[in-house]
């Protein structure tokens, strides 16, 4: 089929700028730098996936992920035991630290990816997180989804992925024993003293070990 290489090009720009909508947002001209398009053909594409719903044009003119892409995620996530777990753990490590609980999972060599998130309930406070890919190299999550950890079970990392931003992860392990997720905290650096984000430290590890249990994963020793 010879139109099947233009075909297959069409597809694959859709998909890049459907990721870009999701990941962050934006404007027609941001999402066509964002993904190298010109802006005439990131505006036909955009226009397909506006009519079949997969985003939507906001008041502002940015585009955001529509209603059929979120209910396309939600059925895929409804049949994951990890996503539907951590749940509580997520809601209770934000009320016992007052910070923004994360659950995040690798998605490819050395990218991971945010699934759910439970913000603080502060003013200031590090939100919007969910969908978001951030590289492993250089971050607590991706320490923790290595299993490079410190001794209390718990990596943390300042100013690696924002500026002023401390981030303390932890893994979860499956039933075979093998790292499957990381739980994090993400709070404000000037409120994350060092006694402070021991204490933070133990409470993620703490979510990440029950929710480790709860999925099976084999028991664990770890130095406090």
């Amino acid at each position: 089929m010879s139109d099947a290489p233009g075909a297959t090009r069409t597809v694959q720009r859709a998909l890049r700028l459907l990721g870009a909508v999701t990941e962050s947002g934006g404007t027609l001209s941001d999402l066509a730098r964002a993904v190298e398009l010109s802006p005439s053909t990131a505006s036909r594409l955009l226009s397909t996936l506006t009519i079949s719903e997969f985003v939507r044009r906001d008041e502002l003119g940015r585009y955001r992920p529509g209603p059929r892409l979120r209910r396309l995620a939600a059925a895929a996530l409804r049949e994951d035991p990890l996503f539907e777990l951590a749940g509580r753990h997520l809601e209770e490590l934000a009320e016992e630290t007052s910070e923004t609980a994360n659950l995040a999972v690798s998605v490819e060599t050395g990218q991971a990816i945010y699934l759910r998130q439970v913000s603080s309930p502060r003013l200031v406070k590090s939100a919007g997180w969910t969908g978001r890919t951030i590289p492993t190299r250089g971050t607590a999550l991706g320490a923790a989804l290595r299993g490079d950890l410190g001794a209390g079970g718990f990596a943390t990392k300042s100013g690696a992925v924002e500026p002023d931003v401390t981030s303390i992860a932890a893994p979860v392990y499956g039933p075979d024993g093998a790292i499957v997720a990381a739980l994090s905290v993400l709070a404000p650096s000037y409120r994350t003293s060092q006694r402070r984000v021991r204490s933070i430290g133990r409470a993620v590890a703490g979510h990440a070990d029950a929710l480790s249990q709860s999925l099976g994963a084999p028991p664990r020793e770890r130095v406090a």
